[in-house]
């Protein structure tokens, strides 16, 4: 016949619920040694490299050096430059219609010593100079007759003669500057029928032939160019 299990025993279940929790709180035991062992066998290796090193491990990384940056030296102030006067303006001449710094009449010498003028008032503009000459005494060329002479390629030597007397004359350019014709006024008193050089020099702004020139002298104050041909 099968054996019919009896029931176990109070003493029995007992014993086994002791050896059970033994067992369980044994493994407790060990298993928190070995965490425990872990956890101290991780501080030693820690502290023992930061042995090695000299370093205490608590310390935090040294942090960059702080450059500071080199002072600038300010130049030194020099003197300012002492203020100058400021220079007197120049008055620019007015223009004139006079021919820039020919003179419109011109003084003319005299070996007599009386006062002759020539005016050159409408062809000043042509010229760069206008003089008297240097006549001698007596007459060097016919009465009523205007020599005319090269100095040089712009320069032209006009000679003619008048009585002994002041006079005021004038000189004229015509027929597109073929014909020079000076007016000389004729005495109103009785004079002396003794002639006298009288000499005018002129220098032309181009060159300027005698060769292509007529010279005419003209008495009286009529006009101009009457007695040319």
């Amino acid at each position: 016949m099968p054996k019919v299990q009896t029931a176990t025993k109070e003493s029995d279940v007992n014993e086994l619920r002791t050896n059970t929790g033994l067992r369980r709180a044994g493994a407790v035991l060990i298993f928190g040694a070995l965490v425990l062992g872990g956890s101290i066998a991780t501080a030693a290796a820690f502290n023992g490299r930061g042995s090695a090193s000299g370093e205490d491990p608590a310390s935090p990384a040294p942090s960059a050096p702080v450059v500071t940056p080199a002072p600038v030296i300010s130049p030194e102030p020099t003197d300012a430059p002492e203020p100058t006067d400021a220079p007197e303006p120049i008055e620019t001449p007015e223009p004139t219609d006079d021919g820039g710094d020919v003179p419109t009449v011109i003084d003319l010498e005299t070996a007599d010593g009386h006062d002759v003028t020539v005016d050159l008032d409408e062809i000043a503009h042509l010229l760069d100079g206008a003089e008297s000459g240097h006549p001698a005494e007596g007459m060097s060329v016919e009465p009523y007759t205007l020599k005319i002479e090269n100095l040089d390629e712009r320069t032209l030597k006009l000679t003619w003669v008048d009585f002994g007397i002041d006079n005021e004359l004038a000189l004229y350019l015509f027929q597109e500057g073929k014909v020079l014709v000076m007016v000389q006024p004729e005495p109103t008193t009785e004079v002396d029928a003794i002639g006298f050089d009288r000499e005018l020099i002129l220098t032309f702004k181009k060159p300027v032939s005698a060769g292509d020139l007529q010279g005419f002298l003209q008495g009286g104050l009529d006009t101009p160019g009457d007695d040319a041909v």
